[in-house]
């Protein structure tokens, strides 16, 4: 356990000299706000830091962070700065499964700036925030879909050198098999269905960073396909959809899950009818709440409403993990049309205080920690938030996860001080 409390005290230390030379608001320490809190269980996370602590003791153990919101986390730099920080606890030589990546770019949205998708063929694209759509929607909340046989899709990781994830097994997250839809890697590798899951899984003979999904286009090939879907499946459709990708292999670690949808609610990924299912392909030991600020321009909001609809999808993610932990980040400081603060940013913090309480979580509250109502204008001057008064820059989100991993990393300290022979 002391080489867990060396590793993290000298990361804290790098994590503060990244915080001083970032564009930051002040040359101050700190502020309290911008430390976890805890409403109703100061060990809430406990659970969480004894996996990471066996983990680091013993190089053994797989980890799963899930961060959940909507354009914060689509834009893919504010979680993909805590995967970073994740990934310098462990061995950076050796990375975990690098987890579930949607095509954005493939369903013509901005794609995170870590990983390059490309597409031909014909795709359309249903997201969860339609008023309304006919396709069964999974824990993404976005899938897009083709009737074009020629379609295809190519991924690579590792644009920069930040982080070098390889895979060497691919789960596509689907839906019914279709016999004009026989989906292949690579041109060539097969992969097995699985009925109860609707996914694809593709066992590749070694590790890689990129790949390519196309169809089967031989027709005897995919007779025989067809022939072996039919005699397990009784229900096939006419088009090929994809709700996600779980890029995985067998190294130890903390594989940092993002979900994210443009302009989404929380009430939208309720109505993901396959939610439930696919996050059991998850299992996420620590989940990050960030989904509320498109809920708090809505005319209906209000704490009762927020709460109550949070309350369902904890209970969706409880399902899959009884013990999971669980931190919950407040709505930012933002304007309505770039005019006016919006005061629903002081009903959702009472919310997430009230949930990180009932549920015994932690709370991170960012509001506070930006200066309360008013204060996106003063991160907009300091280049850390967008003109539109609502979203970050790339800056500001890397400064939000370097906030938000060092609050972590310092309630971890207090649990290897407390629990010091787990």
């Amino acid at each position: 356990m002391k080489t867990c409390a060396l590793n993290i005290t000298v990361w804290l230390c790098m994590l503060s000299l990244l915080t001083m030379f970032a564009p930051s608001l002040n040359a101050q320490a700190r502020p309290q706000s911008a430390y976890l809190q805890f409403p109703s269980d100061t060990a809430a996370l406990y659970p969480f830091y004894q996996r990471v602590a066996q983990w680091q003791n013993s190089g053994q153990g797989r980890i799963n962070v899930l961060h959940i919101g909507a354009s914060h986390v689509q834009a893919g730099v504010f979680s993909h700065r805590m995967r970073w920080h994740f990934s310098h606890l462990g061995d950076t030589a050796a990375l975990p499964s690098r987890g579930l990546i949607f095509p954005f770019s493939a369903a013509r949205t901005n794609n995170p700036p870590y990983y390059k998708v490309r597409s031909e063929g014909t795709w359309k694209t249903t997201r969860n925030v339609y008023k309304d759509y006919d396709i069964d929607l999974g824990m993404s909340g976005i899938a897009i879909t083709t009737q074009d046989t020629t379609a295809r899709v190519y991924v690579k990781l590792n644009k920069d050198s930040s982080l070098l994830y390889q895979f060497s097994r691919i789960r596509l997250l689907c839906n019914a098999p279709s016999p004009s839809f026989i989906p292949l890697v690579n041109d060539s590798l097969f992969g097995t269905y699985d009925r109860a899951t609707q996914s694809w899984t593709f066992q590749l003979t070694q590790a890689q960073d990129s790949f390519s999904l196309s169809f089967v286009e031989n027709k005897a090939v995919k007779a025989f396909m067809t022939n072996n879907l039919m005699a397990f499946s009784d229900k096939c459709s006419d088009y090929f959809q994809l709700n996600g990708m779980l890029l995985d292999n067998d190294n130890p670690g903390i594989s940092y899950h993002a979900i994210g949808v443009n302009g989404a609610s929380v009430h939208d990924y309720i109505r993901c009818r396959h939610f439930q299912r696919d996050i059991q392909l998850i299992k996420p030991d620590l989940v990050i709440f960030g989904i509320g600020i498109n809920d708090a321009t809505k005319p209906e909001f209000t704490q009762e409403l927020f709460v109550h609809q949070y309350d369902t999808l904890i209970n969706y993610l409880q399902a899959a993990n009884p013990h999971l932990t669980m931190i919950f980040m407040t709505n930012n400081d933002s304007y309505i049309r770039r005019k006016t603060p919006n005061k629903n940013a002081l009903v959702a913090q009472a919310a997430f205080v009230e949930l990180a309480e009932k549920h015994q979580a932690a709370l991170w509250d960012v509001f506070d920690m930006m200066g309360g109502l008013g204060s996106a204008r003063r991160w907009r001057d300091k280049a850390l938030m967008k003109p539109d008064l609502v979203h970050f820059t790339n800056a500001g989100y890397e400064y939000l996860g370097d906030c938000l991993f060092e609050a972590i990393m310092h309630d971890y300290q207090q649990y290897l001080k407390t629990k010091p022979h787990e």
